[in-house]
């Protein structure tokens, strides 16, 4: 850019200014053209990664239960309303359809089980729906849940019951699994929303563990 600079300085010197505009234009139109375009993208990605790609500030997977992209998003932005958080920057994704160990499912798309162990590992999943079976899985494959330590109280006649892991509340019971049920035909696999340790989001966490408790409460949760 110094060198064009000087070029144009140098054979420019003894012109008017209308003279040295014209001449500018005329030899130099595709440099001037060049370095637009260039700033142009190096603005576009600024603006991409610095203000219109942020991480989710909360992050839920449905695993092995009925794929509902509408029902997805009225949880979201349930969920943003209840807790003052940008509904863009919420995930709650039920399209983690996969086989494991005894439970298995024609047609599934067998990758979304290693992309839910992707996420698992890098940090990005901070709450699971899953099935009993499931979350024992997940337990088999080195991965470990929260204790909801912020005082969940099992309330039966409100709906409340909590999942016990080695002494220790570790999960929401949500009910029976009836998807499982259709496709085992075990009619007794619980239904649990649990934490992953590993997720980084927990203030978010714990503002979901208390939506969830008061839908269930009021008889209008949707999982």
């Amino acid at each position: 850019m110094k060198k064009y600079l000087r070029d144009i300085k140098e054979k420019t010197s003894s012109m008017t200014r209308k003279e040295a505009c014209s001449y500018v234009f005329t030899y130099y139109w595709y440099h001037m053209l060049i370095f637009v375009f260039a700033i142009a993208l190096i603005l576009l990605f600024a603006l991409h990664y610095g203000g219109g790609n942020k991480k989710p500030l909360f992050t839920c997977m449905i695993v092995n239960q009925k794929m509902d992209g509408e029902r997805d998003l009225r949880i979201r932005d349930d969920f943003a309303g209840m807790a003052a958080i940008p509904k863009e920057r919420i995930i709650i994704d039920s399209d983690y359809n996969f086989s494991y160990d005894q439970f298995q499912i024609e047609g599934t798309n067998e990758s979304s089980y290693e992309k839910f162990f992707f996420q698992w590992r890098n940090r990005e999943i901070d709450a699971v729906i899953l099935s009993e079976s499931f979350y024992r899985h997940c337990r088999e494959m080195g991965g470990n849940f929260r204790i909801l330590e912020d005082g969940i109280t099992e309330d039966p006649e409100n709906g409340l019951q909590v999942y016990m892991d080695e002494g220790e509340c570790r999960a929401l019971m949500l009910g029976t699994d009836t998807f499982t049920e259709k496709v085992t035909g075990k009619e007794d696999e619980k239904l649990l929303l649990a934490f992953p340790e590993s997720g980084e989001n927990l203030d978010e966490s714990r503002l979901f563990l208390r939506y969830v408790c008061e839908k269930m409460k009021s008889g209008r949760y949707e999982f």
